[in-house]
């Protein structure tokens, strides 16, 4: 005899729909093989650091790593919006040329 299952964990529509876009994160960063790349910056002397996200993609030609999403306030999840609603694919930082090479900016 199989016994039921009788425990549920009811959850409002506003949290499904924020678990649904969640899951949509994690299979953009499975399918896209991006890495999430975290750095600590100082805030100066007191001592206080932030956290950097970047969201890079890999690519055959160059640049071969361009950062796709990038969040300055520790917000993992804009990150990963930021580089799943990037306007080209795929996406360019303006830093470079059409040749992939840095641009250099004039004064």
């Amino acid at each position: 005899m199989s016994k039921k299952k009788t425990h549920f964990t009811i959850v409002s529509s506003a949290e499904l729909e924020e678990l649904r876009r969640d899951r949509e994160r994690l299979n953009a960063l499975e399918s896209c093989c991006w890495d999430v790349r975290f750095d600590s910056h100082s805030n100066g002397m007191d001592g206080d650091y932030s956290i950097s996200i970047e969201i890079i993609g890999h690519y055959e030609g160059k640049p071969h790593e361009r950062v796709m999403g990038e969040n300055y306030n520790e917000n993992l999840r804009a990150a990963i919006d930021q580089a799943l609603t990037a306007e080209a694919y795929p996406p360019e930082r303006p830093e470079y040329d059409q040749y992939g090479n840095p641009e250099r900016r004039r004064a």
